[in-house]
């Protein structure tokens, strides 16, 4: 399994947030979803900017090894220079690792239409990412946040001259206005 901590993406930054704020929530989501797909090892793809959340994911991950609450797949992390999305994941991957930062390029998603922003949100293959809430709350507190035919929520990196700048959570379908 490959986790990408890149955030290449323009003024994207919530991956980075998420993982200061509650390192485990991360640990625990990457776990899970290696033991329902039968993962036997993880890849962390971490850009080399992130100098203080790599430290808190060889803390964290140490201290896990040595007190496992389950059988670890082996996880390695891998540093990069920072990527911006192409139009395969493998590319800019291959592109970083040899240390030459991917020119920006149109992401297109497995169907192999333009990415549109909804296709990336908090979602993987369609699933959300909101284990941790969805065991504590129920299903039915998730579901019943959205707007427009769509359910659950969803995280948006908000920067520039704005009264309040950070990651905030919105129900899926919200619009700009």
């Amino acid at each position: 399994m490959a986790v990408n901590i890149d955030e290449g993406e323009p003024g994207t930054f919530k991956d980075r947030w998420y993982l200061e704020l509650d390192p485990h929530r991360f640990l625990e989501g990457m776990l899970v979803a290696a033991w329902v797909v039968g993962i036997s090892e993880i890849y962390v793809y971490l850009r080399d900017e992130y100098a203080g959340c790599r430290a808190i994911l060889e803390r964290e991950l140490s201290a896990l090894q040595k007190n496992p609450p389950c059988a670890l797949p082996p996880i390695y992390l891998r540093r990069g220079p920072g990527v911006h999305l192409r139009r395969r994941v493998g590319d800019d991957r291959v592109e970083s690792r040899a240390a030459r930062h991917a020119a920006p390029a149109p992401a297109v998603c497995r169907t192999g239409r333009p990415l549109r922003p909804s296709h990336a949100r908090a979602q993987i293959w369609n699933r959300c990412t909101w284990v941790r809430e969805i065991v504590e709350k129920g299903p039915q507190w998730f579901s019943g946040h959205g707007r427009d035919g769509r359910k659950g929520l969803r995280s948006f990196s908000v920067s520039g001259r704005v009264k309040k700048p950070g990651v905030h959570v919105a129900p899926a379908g919200i619009t700009v206005s």
